[in-house]
């Protein structure tokens, strides 16, 4: 039973024979179900009654065709009708731009005709179960998810395309099937067969007459038409009366026999006098005429036939250049080809499992295509083609490419996708003048570093590829940086709002890399790989979620000293004022080459056990942190000789301070250090102690064992005496003791012949003398002060010590050393002082404000090096022109039709270079197959075909043709006769002002290549002719800068008009001859390019 309630209408199952009445009656209905009856048509006016409707279901009915206002369903998103009788769907359909569903399975369609690209939200197509031989190559753009192709008896895609699953069959749409369009639409440009004007054309079957009178009729205007044009088009209507009727035929340049059912190629087709193109494609043809050897045949056409062999007469053709044999059943070609002097071979959909060994004799070729078939390896000696510039493998069964490939050095165009190769050809990265390159869904997971060298590649294309990352979103951002990241003659290089997940450690080849721009990313950590890259000066990551501690060096220090961060061969990292809890463990990169490590000014409250494997460090500066006492793990680094940790909270030194044997600095100020242990006195090489600032009361006897100390700072605590062991400390140059409580100083320390600073300021001595200054920079000054203290300290009254109690066996002088060099002492002593002043210079350091972080390099796109070699790729030898071509203005001369004029070497070849472009320069895929979710509307892999583009020497041959088509036949007067064009040229003079436009509109018939269509009448600049235009022309004086003689410039015109013979009374058309005007015209009958009265 109908169900109808709010937006919807069920009626399945019912065995309705019509749509009922209520559909119509329907509000706002937007879901309408009527599956599963025995409906045959829908009736007129009712989709645009129900324009809301969003789902639609009328499958499993009896169907036969659906009407053209289904197109007024905008809103329809889903749309069912498998299991109909329809034999094709309308072209209403493909207007349904909101549709994202198409079921059509299980119906008898046959073939897919419209603007289906603009079906930009197509998600799902069934149309399985039919009875299609052709998927269109529109379909391969839509932004499919699902397709649906089987139980289609003779669909003409390969099998080993249907294998290999959707993404094989969509690629396949996109580039072999777009290819085959292309030609054809090319082919399809001829002009209209002599006769035929205003009828409707031929294009398909259906078009056909079914009154065998009228296509014999038909048959009859077309040769007729080719006895004049020299092109024969037998599309649809090639009987076998047709082919009876071709000896009738004294020259034939063109022959188009397509779409015929023919299964043989006959002789009389194949031997046509002076045939130069032949176009039999789409027929059954299973053999072809034996012992022809066409003198003049430049471009065959033979694709998609029955063809499993061909003769090896063809093999003696001298200027056979183009074979189009796609989609056959060869297996291997006869010995004889290769022989021919072939530039262009299409041998794709075939049954080749090897590529045949006449292909490798062919020295000229140019372009091979072998697609599609079940090749298993390509032979080594394909690499003595090396005229190659194009290669399409793609769709085979290869595992691997023979090195010797490398020798193909002009290869410009590579196709291997949809071949197991599993890795990435080596041999692929040596040819080095590659400007496109296929490798879709070829099971690869790696790039390697020689991919670098393909410097001139345009495209690049790995679909499929299990890209680890950060490649992965390289390639889905552009794929051509998957090269510039491994290209070593960049010195700059922008990576910049990529999406980058992490660093591409793949930039550290990039030797010459002098400036990176990776800002607007998403890296969160850089990698040591970093800071291998030495050249590196410039670097921008702003804008990147940067943790610990990359964030706080690159805001205080800028990004460059990133690099040394993450050097791990730096022998200082500085990470001062960066605020850090703990040491980030990103620092053990560096265990085995830092040697000085700077982290004052942060928040450090120890230090980790794994800094011990720090084997080199020798300087560590802690200042300014939240300390309680030295981290244990200083005593296990080997090689420490100065610690700072000024400003910290220190309360006690460790009683094994004395195992820092190497140590030569302790900077510990501004702690709250009460005594030193007993062990310092093992410190022999200390040669600076600071410890001001803190809360000593005295100094143990033990320090004097310190024997290499230039500096001892003690200034700011409690002492209130010296011990007389400093007088051991005989190369002790700075002695700091201000600020304490001394009341007296030991005499010993007038001995010390190195010093020559002392501070004893703000003390308590009893001086005679308050004004008497106690610090003293020199040594006379020095030896002035002590004196003076060493005197006020004998009135020091008895019951306070003037020394400290002296352990005499501390106390006691150490054996005398062997006396050393003057020349040893004097280098002592220099390297003591500079130990000394860089330890102030580190403690400076720490104490410097927080400046503004340096801005980033702006600015840095990628450049290569100036010198860095380009490759090139060489061009044809001279010797690959298109022989054809020359062969046919050898023989063209002789034509009676053609007038006789000089420079025949401009004369182009009709139409063969619009079949020339079609094979060799395609036009990019249809821009209606967009990705919606791209917002510059590309598609979202753009398979631009690069791969029919790029090989430059047939394209440009046949886009000069094309430039200066020069048509002879529209060139010479059309009441000339034959022969006679040229004969008594005439000057060209201004024509006289035409009285305007024809009364009737005249037939319009398609211009030869290159010819543009011009209105009556001629633009404003072309006037009148002068009153002496007569004389002129009787004269035979042609006027100044006129065109040549016998012909009036006349310029291209606007679009939408057609040349049109002949012009009305007073109008002057190009190329009619001058002086006189063109007198006025009998009632003309056009006969291909001649005209008659």
């Amino acid at each position: 039973m109908a169900e109808s309630k709010d937006g919807e209408f069920v009626a399945t199952g019912e065995k309705l024979s019509s749509v009922p009445d209520k559909v119509a009656e329907s509000k706002n209905l937007r879901r309408l179900d009527l599956s599963d009856n025995e409906i045959t048509a829908i009736p007129a006016g009712l989709f645009p009654k129900i324009q809301g409707i969003v789902k639609l279901h009328l499958g499993s009915n009896s169907l036969s065709f659906l009407p053209e206002d289904l197109g007024s369903l905008q809103s329809l998103q889903y749309l069912n009708v498998e299991k109909n009788k329809l034999m094709a769907l309308p072209s209403a359909v493909w207007t349904l731009l909101a549709l994202q569903e198409l079921h059509a399975g299980h119906n008898q369609i046959t073939e897919l005709k419209g603007d289906i690209f603009n079906l930009t939200n197509l998600k799902v197509l069934d149309i399985s179960h039919n009875n299609i031989e052709i998927v269109p190559a529109d379909v391969g753009w839509l932004p499919l998810s699902e397709l649906k192709l089987e139980g289609n008896p003779n669909l003409r895609i390969p099998k080993i395309v249907m294998e290999r699953g959707f993404r094989a069959i969509m690629s396949y749409l996109q580039v072999i099937c777009e290819q085959h369009r292309l030609v054809e639409q090319h082919l399809d440009k001829f002009a209209t067969p002599p006769g035929e004007t205003g009828a409707a054309p031929i294009t398909t079957r259906e078009d056909v007459p079914k009154d065998p009178k009228e296509v014999a009729a038909i048959v009859g205007k077309r040769i007729e038409g080719a006895a004049s044009t020299g092109v024969l088009d037998l599309r649809y209507v090639g009987t076998s009366d047709a082919v009876e009727r071709l000896a009738e035929l004294s020259v034939a340049y063109v022959a188009d026999v397509r779409h015929n059912g023919w299964t043989s190629m006959p002789k009389s087709v194949l031997g046509l006098p002076q045939l130069v193109v032949l176009n039999a494609s789409d027929n059954h043809i299973a053999e072809v005429a034996e012992d022809v050897q066409p003198g003049h045949l430049g471009v065959l056409n033979l694709s998609f036939n029955n063809l499993s062999k061909l003769p090896s007469a063809l093999g003696g053709s001298p200027v056979l250049q183009q074979m189009y044999l796609a989609n056959n059943f060869l297996t291997d070609l006869p010995p004889s080809f290769a022989k021919l002097p072939m530039v262009d071979l299409f041998l794709s959909e075939n049954q080749f499992t090897t590529i045949p060994k006449a292909v490798m004799g062919m020295s000229q070729l140019a372009k091979l295509s072998i697609a599609c078939c079940r090749l298993r390896e390509v032979p080594a000696e394909l690499a003595s083609v090396t005229t190659l510039r194009f290669l399409d493998i793609s769709f085979n069964e290869l595992t691997t490419l023979p090195p010797s490939l490398s020798q193909l050095s002009g290869l410009n165009a590579l196709n291997v996708s949809f071949n197991p190769l599993k890795v990435f050809p080596k041999v692929v990265a040596s040819l080095v003048n590659l400007l496109e390159l296929n490798l879709d869904y070829t099971d690869m997971s790696e790039v390697p570093p020689e991919v670098g060298n393909l410097r001139r590649l345009e495209g690049l294309q790995i679909e499929g590829a299990a890209l680890p990352s950060p490649l992965d979103v390289l390639y889905a951002a552009n794929p051509l940086l998957l090269v510039q990241i491994h290209n070593t003659s960049l010195t700059s290089l922008d990576l910049s709002g990529l999406g980058l997940p992490c660093f591409p450690k793949q930039l550290t080849r990039l030797s010459g890399l002098t400036a990176l721009n990776l800002a607007k990313n998403k890296i969160a950590e850089l990698p040591p790989e970093l800071g291998q890259m030495s050249g590196l000066t410039a670097l921008n990551v702003t804008g990147n979620p940067l943790r610990t501690p990359f964030k706080e060096v690159a805001e205080v220090y800028g990004d460059a000293a990133l690099i040394d961060l993450c050097n791990a061969k730096a022998d200082k990292v500085d990470l001062t004022n960066c605020g850090l809890q703990q040491l980030p463990e990103e620092m053990k990169i560096h265990a085995r080459a830092l040697q000085q490590l700077k982290l004052a000014n942060n928040k450090l409250s120890g230090l980790p056990p794994w800094l011990s494997t720090f084997s080199e460090l020798n300087t560590l500066v802690l200042d300014n942190n939240g300390l309680s006492e030295l981290p244990e793990v200083m005593l296990q680094l080997p090689k420490i000789a100065i610690i700072m940790a000024s400003n910290n909270a220190i309360k006690a030194l460790p009683e094994n301070l004395g195992s820092y044997v190497h140590l030569q600095a302790l900077v510990l100020q501004g702690n709250k250090i009460a005594a030193l242990p007993a062990s310092v006195g093992r410190l022999s090489e200390l040669k600076a102690l600071s410890l001001a600032s803190n809360k000593l009361v005295q100094l143990p006897d033990i320090i004097g064992a310190c024997v290499s100390l230039r500096l001892l700072d003690v200034s700011n605590n409690q002492l209130r005496s010296l011990p007389r062991a400093l007088g051991r400390l005989t190369r002790l140059k700075t002695l700091k003791a201000a600020s304490n409580q001394l009341r007296t100083v030991p005499q010993d320390l007038l001995g010390l012949p190195a010093l020559s600073e002392v501070f004893f300021a703000s003390n308590q001595f009893q001086l005679k003398d308050p004004r008497v200054e106690l610090n003293a920079s020199t040594p006379a000054g020095v030896k002035a002060v002590l004196t003076v203290l060493v005197e006020a300290s004998k009135s020091v009254p008895s019951d306070e010590p003037r020394t400290s109690t002296v352990n005499p066996t501390a106390a006691a002088a150490p054996p005398k050393a062997a006396e050393k060099p003057a020349a040893e002492k004097q280098d002592e002593t220099k390297a003591a002082d500079q130990l000394v002043a860089a330890v102030g210079a580190l403690h400076q350091d720490a104490q410097r404000p927080v400046t503004p972080r340096p801005p980033a390099p702006e600015n840095i796109t990628t450049q290569e090096h100036p010198d860095a070699p380009k490759p090139e790729a060489p061009h044809l030898a001279d010797n690959s022109k298109w022989l054809y071509i020359q062969k046919h203005l050898d023989t063209i001369a002789q034509d009676p039709l053609r007038p006789k004029k000089s420079g025949w070497d401009s004369i182009p070849l009709m139409h063969v270079p619009r079949i020339i472009a079609a094979i060799s320069n395609p036009p990019p895929p249809p821009a209606a197959a967009a990705d919606p979710e791209k917002p510059n509307g590309m598609p979202k892999r753009p398979q631009t075909l690069h791969r029919f583009k790029r090989v430059v020497e047939q394209s440009n041959m046949a886009m000069q043709l094309l430039n200066r088509v020069n048509d002879a036949l529209q060139q010479r007067p059309n009441n000339a006769a034959p022969g006679a064009a040229a004969s008594s040229p005439s000057p060209v003079v201004t024509p006289p002002q035409p009285v305007g436009p024809p009364a009737q509109p005249m037939p319009m018939y398609m211009p030869p290549p290159g010819y543009y269509p011009y209105p009556y009448p001629p633009p404003p600049a072309y006037g009148p002719p002068p009153a002496d235009a007569a004389a002129a022309g009787a004269s035979g004086a042609a006027l100044p800068g006129a065109p040549p003689p016998g012909y009036y410039a006349y310029p291209p015109p606007p679009p939408g008009y057609y040349p049109y013979p002949p012009p009305p009374p007073g109008a002057y058309p190009y190329p009619y001859p001058y002086p006189q005007p063109q007198a006025p015209a009998q009632p003309t009958k056009k006969i291909g390019n001649k005209l008659k009265k």
